[in-house]
């Protein structure tokens, strides 16, 4: 029936190996019949091989196909347990019990599944129901023994007197008459009782079936109608003509040898078109695979391509259903894809999940098509939440959740998930995390996750594009702009060919950001900026950039129009709002900033910038006590403990009474801490305040090297250069050559203001 040899020359029944022409065969008779139940031995073949999702898949389906069988539901619980998903198993044998109270294996395997679950008393009972139902599972008995106990199911009675001995049944029969009274499996090794005929080829029974172990009687089994089959036909045609003549013999004879032979040649066609169509599947299932690992736009879509062709070819292909609608979210997600690809993914779902497909990959699909597709994002981690519990190292599912998390606003829960995603190598992880560390302005913290992501994949576009981005947030300094412009340079050089639209837009914006921070070409890039802000109204990230240049430039107005913008389309971001607070306190509405930075205390609980700008809004009011006492929090945080150190300095510079003893203490500690967390322009800034209370103090070996640190630094930090500039003997033409030079670079920064640009311009004329 199933398209293979399950009896062999002994008698004994033989289960299909998992290599050869046997599991081919049993794949094409389950295809070709698929509601039959050749779903038992593929799916005990699969198991076997330990491919448990295609074994899953076979079996939910035959078990939706014939819901009496009870085999179908012990195979299940078996594919459960061995993927140690012992509450599913468990159910299913509950299933199981329902339909066959008495069923030995069922209570067997509860047992054992108890005990090993910690609940040895249920176990045990367990067990002894096995033994009680069939006296000889050994299996039952050992488990038993394992835990102190050697029982005796209690009745016992004697071995009941032999019955008469009648002509044995075909094997297949009486092995299908076991089945249809209890459906117990048991060892397939042992020979029927009473087999002693030569078995009957074409009565084999239609689950994997075993002797019965039962001593009491059994009722006679049911009777099925059976399709009649070619050797049938030919009993029938023996049956009617006993003594043929010899011509209509041989004439019969040729032509049942002619049907044998045609039937023999059309299996052997569909075989061979059987053994084709699986190959194409397995080359683009390779093909697919290499692709979608690259998590780049070119290899989703090219993947996508590979699933799409397999699907034409099975369209219940587990892999390539759940991949493609994975592949589907993240091209409109995360790509701009058109919004209709979305539903052909959802159409690939749809049948995934109505054939009982069960993965971390089409679950992870479900999320994102939740998450892309407006469903509500509290559902989408309730669902994946549940998925982890069964597969809780899944790097799949905890990046995807992760994702969630960020899409939330939940940063600390965002960074776990993350986190466990990139300890499965998971390149989307590194991503992800990345873009949460932009969203507490960790800008060291992404560059070093960017950095990752491109250490696994070179050519990874996100995570280049990303850190690009990341420079030009970092500061206003030449050194980040350079370091933009470089990754953005091999973005055009390499890459550009095989981004996204999306992707394009990214780096044309980038490339207009780097143009305005350059005098000469200013003008240009606000030109161009503008026209990408009105093409990309609703790009939060860009009108955030925008503010942030714009601040820096000291247009506040037209900066807070610019974030507000950004803060309306996603209001989740805390460093949005930071950002707003930051142009709201050089506006000088000190409240507003103030009633920002508090907002963001909720939003990033393990930050400290949020208690920095409420402090700088008490140090405009000029309450410096409330300013120290915020300051101060900040050392509680590792973000920010460098910085408290600068701001707690301008507090005892600009109170009413200095103290330029404990500045000075505070400076020194500031200097190599902002210098280490990569904070530039700040390490800069502490460094010139500190040569200034040297210069005071007449430490003058101390001034010189602390100005050149700060120039080292932060080479776009003017004050340095002008005040070296004028601390420079000019009686010699050495001395006076260095002074011009600082000062040229002075002016170049200030545009030829700022307080040493009139003794600059002086030395320039020497």
């Amino acid at each position: 029936m199933w398209g293979v040899k399950l009896i062999n020359q002994g008698g004994e029944l033989q289960m299909p190996n998992d290599s050869g022409q046997d599991l081919a065969e049993l794949e094409y008779e389950f295809a070709t019949k698929p509601t039959s139940e050749a779903f038992i031995p593929l799916a005990e073949a699969y198991l076997n091989m330990g491919r448990f999702v295609e074994a899953m898949v076979v079996c939910k389906k035959g078990i939706k196909a014939h819901p009496e069988l009870p085999t179908g539901r012990l195979i299940m619980a078996r594919i459960y347990s061995d993927q140690a998903k012992h509450q599913k198993a468990i159910n299913e044998l509950n299933n199981l019990l329902k339909m066959s109270p008495q069923h030995g294996e069922a209570f067997r395997m509860l047992g054992k599944i108890s005990i090993k679950l910690g609940q040895q008393d249920e176990g045990v009972d367990y067990l002894k129901k096995a033994v009680d139902a069939n006296p000889e599972d050994d299996e039952a008995r050992a488990a038993l023994h394992e835990v102190g106990i050697d029982y005796l199911p209690a009745g016992a009675e004697p071995e009941p007197e032999p019955e008469p001995q009648v002509q044995a049944p075909p094997v297949g029969q009486a092995v299908q008459a076991a089945y249809d009274f209890d459906d117990t499996i048991i060892d397939p090794r042992k020979k029927a009782p009473h087999a002693k005929a030569q078995p009957d080829l074409e009565n084999r029974p239609t689950e994997r079936a075993m002797p019965v172990v039962a001593r009491q009687a059994r009722p006679k089994a049911r009777k099925r109608p059976k399709k009649k089959r070619i050797a049938d036909l030919y009993q029938e045609m023996e049956s009617e003509h006993a003594a043929p003549k010899k011509g209509n013999a041989f004439k019969m004879t040729a032509i049942l040898g002619g049907v044998l032979a045609m039937a023999l040649v059309i299996y052997i066609i569909y075989t061979w078109q059987a053994g084709l169509k699986q190959e194409e599947i397995n080359k683009h299932l390779e093909a697919g695979r290499i692709q979608f690992n690259k998590d780049s736009y070119t290899g989703y879509k090219k993947a996508l391509a590979d699933y799409e062709a397999i699907i034409k070819l099975d369209k219940e292909q587990p892999e390539a259903l759940s991949r493609a609608s994975f592949i589907t979210a993240v091209l409109v997600g995360e790509y701009g894809e058109a919004p209709e690809l979305m539903t052909k993914g959802d159409k690939h779902m749809r049948t995934a999940v109505a054939n009982g497909q069960d993965s971390t990959m089409l679950t992870s699909a479900q999320a994102l098509h939740g998450l892309y597709g407006g469903g509500s994002t509290a559902e989408v981690v309730k669902m994946l939440e549940r998925a982890l519990k069964d597969n809780p190292e899944s790097g799949m599912l905890n990046t995807t959740l992760g994702r969630v998390f960020l899409r939330q606003g939940k940063l600390g829960e965002a960074k776990e998930a993350l986190m466990k995603g990139a300890g499965q190598g998971e390149l989307r992880a590194f991503a992800g995390l990345g873009d949460y560390a932009i969203r507490r302005s960790l800008y060291m913290e992404a560059n070093k996750f960017f950095s990752k992501g491109l250490q696994t994949d070179n050519q990874h576009v996100p995570s280049l594009l990303n850190a690009a981005l990341v420079s030009l947030l970092w500061g206003e300094s030449p050194v980040y702009t350079t370091d933009a412009a470089k990754k953005v340079q091999r973005f055009d050089a390499n890459l550009s060919s095989t981004a996204s639209d999306k992707e394009k837009a990214f780096a044309n914006f980038l490339k207009a950001v780097i143009k305005v921070r350059v005098r000469k070409t200013r003008s240009i890039g606000t030109k161009e900026l503008n026209a990408i802000l009105k093409k990309e109204s609703s790009n939060s990230m860009f009108h955030f950039v925008v503010a942030r240049e714009l601040r820096s430039q000291r247009k506040y107005k037209k900066a807070l129009k610019k974030i507000k913008i950004a803060v309306r389309v996603d209001s989740s971001r805390p460093d949005f709002i930071l950002e707003e607070a930051a142009i709201y306190l050089a506006l000088g509405d000190y409240e507003s900033a103030r009633s920002r930075a508090l907002r963001v205390q909720g939003m990033d609980v393990e930050g400290g910038r949020s208690s920095m700008l409420v402090g700088d809004a008490y140090f405009g009011e000029k309450n410096f006590t409330k300013a120290k006492e915020w300051y101060n929090k900040c050392r509680e945080f590792s973000d920010t403990e460098a910085i408290s150190h600068l701001k707690l300095a301008h507090v005892y510079l600009k109170q009413p009474k200095q103290d330029k003893d404990l500045a000075q203490s505070q400076l020194e500690l500031a200097v190599p801490g902002l210098a280490t967390v990569g904070e530039r322009r700040k390490a800069a800034e502490a460094s010139f305040t500190l040569a200034m209370i040297y210069a005071e103090k007449n430490r003058i070996k101390e001034f010189a090297a602390i100005l050149k640190k700060a120039m080292a630094i932060d080479s776009g930090y003017a004050p340095p250069f002008g005040l070296m500039a004028g601390n420079i003997s000019l009686e010699s033409a050495d001395g006076r050559k260095e002074a011009k030079e600082l000062c040229k670079t002075y002016l170049d920064l200030t545009g030829g203001r700022g307080q040493y640009a009139a003794n600059c311009l002086r030395i320039k004329k020497l």
